[in-house]
């Protein structure tokens, strides 16, 4: 069992809500970080039917990439359609929690786990919308727990630098302070120059992990008072922002790209504009609507996965050159909640979060 507070701090490390666009609304949607959750649903959007299958699997949280409440409610009436889900949702003591844009966004979110399904290389951000500042943290360990605090700041995935994780730097040298009135040192006397032989690990910190890293730091080190040097990088920055794009491994066929694209999504039909190229090599993707991106798009690629394409949107790929493959809103994000419930499972032992079976896509083509 676990309070909601510690499942949303995994959560956010997933996904830090900082990365959500402006006029998102992710993180708490309704319910209390006090609650007790044993088990987790996650689905792409918060409907009857799963609502109704949260109830009988006896589920106290459910984790959506749609945000259930996006708008401001100015009333709660019981006799329309969200108002009733709201009454059975609190009913039921189940609470909610979006994960949207910022899971878009993030590292390792949606629009990487669309390349890494299409197998996309060398991926890159289609459309750069924030740029988050990075730092470099230094801090100060004697000896004896070097390995142990090097351990703790590497398995937290803080220090990488481009394509490599794990990025630190040591240097020894020797350490000195002297205790005084009110102090509890982890060795030394009152009033005595102490001498320590000591590791100085430094590594690079995303702005939005700084203070999360630090607090992981001081739960390993044995001294009471953890000596810290933070520094902002001007010389870089970590670039953020929606869909991504790439290259696959070898060129293929327009009709075989198309059979890749039906058979990893497991799609009998793909909606798709006027072909212009006939052959495919780099590619583009961003899940959900990713329409107002074509023309970005257009520039770095010979083909551009997303959903929701309209008519127009069709003759603007036209013009530009681009073949655009429309596999669907839900399809483009629904399978990212497999990697949320696995992601839960892994770091929260004793937890059991499992993926909504309820099929909630609303288009469908006969």
């Amino acid at each position: 069992m676990y309070l909601l507070k510690e499942i949303i701090k995994v959560l956010e490390e997933i996904a830090p809500p900082k990365l959500a666009e402006s006029w998102d609304n992710v993180g708490l949607i309704i319910g209390s970080k006090k609650q007790e959750v044993h088990n987790i649903l996650c689905a792409l959007d918060i409907n009857q039917d799963v609502i109704s299958e949260a109830v009988k699997n006896d589920i106290q949280c459910i984790v959506t990439h749609h945000p259930f409440i996006f708008k401001p409610i100015n009333k709660i009436n019981f006799d329309n359609q969200q108002g009733e889900m709201i009454r059975k949702l609190i009913f039921h003591n189940i609470s909610v929690y979006a994960m949207h844009t910022n899971y878009d966004i993030v590292r390792g979110g949606t629009n990487d786990i669309l390349c890494d399904k299409l197998n996309i290389y060398n991926t890159e951000i289609l459309h750069i919308s924030q740029r988050e500042a990075l730092y470099k943290v230094a801090v100060y360990v004697p000896e004896m727990y070097f390995e142990q605090v090097r351990n703790i700041i590497i398995k937290h995935d803080i220090c990488d630098i481009g394509s490599y994780k794990g990025c630190t730097f040591t240097m020894a040298g020797e350490g000195t302070f002297i205790p005084v009135e009110g102090s509890k040192p982890y060795l030394g006397e009152l009033g005595q120059l102490e001498k320590v032989y000591e590791r100085k690990i430094e590594f690079i910190a995303h702005q939005h992990n700084v203070e999360s890293i630090q607090q992981l730091i001081r739960e390993q080190h044995p001294y009471e008072e953890v000596a810290f040097d933070i520094y902002t990088l001007n010389n870089n920055s970590r670039l953020n922002g929606v869909g991504r794009y790439g290259e696959l491994e070898q060129e293929m066929t327009l009709e075989a790209f198309i059979a890749k694209l039906k058979k990893t999504f497991n799609l009998s039909y793909i909606r798709m504009t006027v072909p212009v190229n006939t052959m495919i090599k780099k590619v583009a993707v961003c899940s959900g609507s990713g329409a107002e991106y074509i023309k970005e798009a257009s520039k770095v690629a010979d083909a551009y996965v997303t959903g929701d394409i309209k008519f127009h949107d069709a003759q603007r790929a036209r013009d530009l050159g681009i073949n655009v493959f429309d596999i669907g809103h839900y399809t483009s994000e629904n399978i990212a909640m497999q990697y949320i419930a696995s992601c839960l499972n892994s770091k929260l032992e004793g937890l059991y979060a499992m993926i909504s079976e309820v099929d909630s896509e609303v288009i469908n083509i006969k």
